[in-house]
């Protein structure tokens, strides 16, 4: 089954067939500054099973690693790429055509966050989690989702 989304005109539609690895919000100033908002939310999957249903994007944001894709008509921010990381993409979740219903699993970059922004999550970090940590928190949140 496919987790589809697009973006705001409905130009540029995506879908991926792989689990969702984990979610998160992103209080960093980068992404306050491309959202908008008090932080981004992203949906985590595996970049190799991503595609693009229809339209095109173009890198937005900053333009180096990771790279910001967005729609090149509307310019909806629709998901980043993190080849640094692996296989592994990061969709705006607020994309998504069924969003999910609770809270973030994980929220970064707290030490940059509105003081009245509060998400939920059930991890936090003033930064990013060491690359090291990332597997146990996928194995966690692979637990909760399946239980």
């Amino acid at each position: 089954m496919s987790t589809t989304g697009q973006c705001r005109c409905g130009k540029v539609k995506f879908a991926f067939d792989g689990p969702v690895l984990l979610t998160q919000a992103c209080h960093c100033r980068g992404c306050q500054r491309m959202t908008g908002g008090a932080f981004s939310l992203s949906t985590g999957t595996v970049l190799s099973q991503f595609r693009l249903i229809e339209g095109e994007t173009v890198i937005g944001g900053l333009h180096g690693e990771p790279r910001h894709f967005v729609c090149d008509f509307c310019k909806s921010w629709l998901y980043t790429s993190l080849e640094a990381v692996g296989d592994f993409v990061n969709v705006r979740t607020t994309m998504l055509d069924e969003v999910p219903g609770g809270p973030p699993f994980m929220e970064t970059w707290t030490a940059e966050k509105l003081p009245w922004a509060s998400t939920g999550a059930t991890h936090s970090y003033a930064g990013a989690p060491a690359i090291e940590e990332y597997g146990a928190l996928m194995g966690e949140f692979a637990a909760r989702v399946s239980g």
